[in-house]
């Protein structure tokens, strides 16, 4: 069972690097509904444990936000900072966070991600 486990990691982490050789996104990675690190892509320096319980909280609020508003579920949130643009999108009982330069093309991202959450929704 822990080597079915590690099998699974291992091809989860290969999705995220392709996203990441498909796009322009620089850093991405896949964390449980709870906030839990599933695999990562992510940038040396980044602490994952961090970043994946904020992304985990995000996609919730982002939740409660489309139900206040009656927008329904979101399918991304887009941060946009001055150094780097975050898009985080639910996938079944995990999210998908992506990071990429300011500037870079969000539309070839999405695209891209919705291969990436087909994908990753085979493996779960």
């Amino acid at each position: 069972m822990v080597n079915d486990m590690s099998a699974k990691i291992k091809k989860l982490v290969t999705v995220l690097q392709n996203l990441q050789q498909n796009s322009e996104v620089d850093g991405c990675a896949l964390v449980s509904e709870r906030g839990q690190v599933m695999a990562a892509a992510l940038q040396s320096g980044v602490d994952e444990k961090a970043v994946s319980a904020m992304a985990a909280a995000l996609v919730s609020i982002g939740g409660r936000v489309g139900t206040a508003l009656n927008s329904g579920e979101p399918k991304n949130i887009v941060l946009e900072g001055n150094n780097k643009t975050v898009i985080v999108r639910k996938i079944e009982r995990a999210a998908l966070i992506a990071t990429a330069p300011s500037d870079a093309k969000i539309g070839l991202i999405d695209f891209e991600m919705d291969s990436t959450a087909t994908s990753v929704e085979e493996l779960l």
